[in-house]
C-alpha cells in the first residue's frame, strides 16, 4: 500500500482508459500474476508473468522524462535477465506513439481475450433501445418481483457480509482461477479505506445477495472490479449493475467493466450490454524474429 501515491501519480499522468493501469488492478492480482515494479530516471516499469511467460507492460513515463528512454530501457533490461523480449497490454495509443518513435522495430498482435468493454454509462442506467430491451426485462421483472430489496453502499459494517457472499460463490465455481480471485476480493475489504473504494450491495430477505466494487480511473471514466451476485435469483446480476452504476457513477462518461478472459459465456455476457467501445490490447515483439530471443539485442 505505500506504494500507491507513487504508482498513482504515473497512471494520473494520462487519461487511461485500461484497468492495468490502476493500482488496485496491480494490488489486488499481485501474487497470481506475479506483478513487480521498478522506477529509474522518472520511469515507471511494471513486470507480470510470474515466473513463466515474463512480461512488461509499455513503460511510463513521468512528466519529466521521454517515453523513448524508457522502450530503451525496457529493451536493456531483457538482455540483462536473459529473456525474450515482450510488452504486453499495448493501447492502440501507446502502439501509435511506439510506431512513430520505432517505425518497423515492433510487431503487434491483438489480444482481444484482453480488451476491456467499455460501456456508456447512460446506457447502462436507462438501458434504453432495442439492444438493451432484454436486459430492462430483467431488471423489471426483479424489480416486480422482489419490490422490497434494498440498494446498500458498502461500508465497514456489511463488509463481513460481503465476504460471506464471495465465499459462497466461490464454493460453488471450481475453475481455475477462483481462489485466486476470492483471495483478490479480501485483500480489497482488507484494505478498503486505503484504496478509496465504491461498493454496493443489493440485500434481500435479509441477506446480502449481490455486491459490486469500483473506482474511479480518471473523471471520465469507472472501473468496475468485481461484481458477484446469487445466480440463482434472475435478474439479480442487471439489478446490482444498474444500481451500482446508478448510485455512485452516474456522474462519468463510460464504464469500463474488464475483459472476458476469451470465455464464450462471459464474452457473450459482456457483448449483450452493446459496448460503445473497446480498450484494445496488443502484444508486441521485434519485428526482427533473433532479435526476440534476446531482447533486441544485436
Amino acid at each position: 500500500m505505500k506504494d500507491k501515491p507513487l504508482i498513482d501519480s504515473y497512471f494520473s499522468e494520462h487519461h487511461y482508459e485500461a484497468s492495468d493501469n490502476c493500482f488496485t488492478t496491480l494490488f489486488m492480482w499481485q501474487d497470481p500474476y506475479g506483478i513487480r515494479w521498478a522506477e529509474e530516471n522518472g520511469v515507471l516499469y511494471i513486470q507480470g508473468g510470474g515466473k513463466r511467460d515474463i512480461f512488461l507492460l509499455p513503460p511510463f513515463a513521468g512528466k519529466d522524462a521521454k517515453f523513448l528512454d524508457g522502450l530503451l530501457r525496457a529493451k536493456e533490461w531483457f538482455v540483462e535477465n536473459n529473456l525474450p523480449f515482450r510488452f504486453k497490454g499495448v493501447s492502440a495509443i501507446v502502439k501509435e506513439r511506439m510506431e512513430e518513435l520505432c517505425p518497423g522495430r515492433y510487431t503487434y498482435t491483438p489480444d482481444r481475450d484482453n480488451y476491456e468493454y467499455i460501456y456508456k454509462t447512460e446506457d447502462l442506467i436507462t438501458l434504453s433501445g432495442k439492444k438493451l430491451r432484454q436486459k430492462k426485462n430483467h431488471l423489471n421483472q426483479f424489480r416486480m418481483q422482489y419490490s422490497n430489496y434494498e440498494y446498500l453502499p458498502i461500508t465497514e459494517d456489511i463488509i463481513p457480509l460481503c465476504r460471506e457472499v464471495a465465499a459462497a460463490w466461490a464454493e460453488k465455481h471450481h475453475e481455475e482461477g477462483t481462489e485466486d480471485e476470492l483471495t483478490a476480493i479480501n485483500l480489497l475489504f482488507d484494505n478498503w479505506e486505503a484504496l478509496g473504494l465504491k461498493g454496493g450491495a443489493i440485500k434481500l430477505f435479509g441477506r446480502i445477495e449481490a455486491f459490486s466494487i469500483g473506482e474511479l480511473l480518471n473523471e471520465r471514466i469507472a472501473l468496475i472490479h468485481i461484481e458477484k451476485a446469487n445466480p440463482e435469483i434472475r435478474g439479480l446480476y442487471q439489478a446490482i449493475n444498474n444500481e451500482f452504476v446508478r448510485h455512485e457513477f452516474s456522474d462519468t462518461e463510460f464504464i469500463n467493466r474488464e475483459e472476458d478472459m476469451g470465455m464464450p459465456g462471459l464474452r457473450q455476457a459482456k457483448e449483450s450490454y452493446n459496448p460503445h467501445h473497446f480498450a484494445e490490447k496488443y502484444d508486441a515483439v521485434y519485428a526482427n524474429e533473433a532479435d526476440n530471443a534476446t531482447g533486441g539485442k544485436s
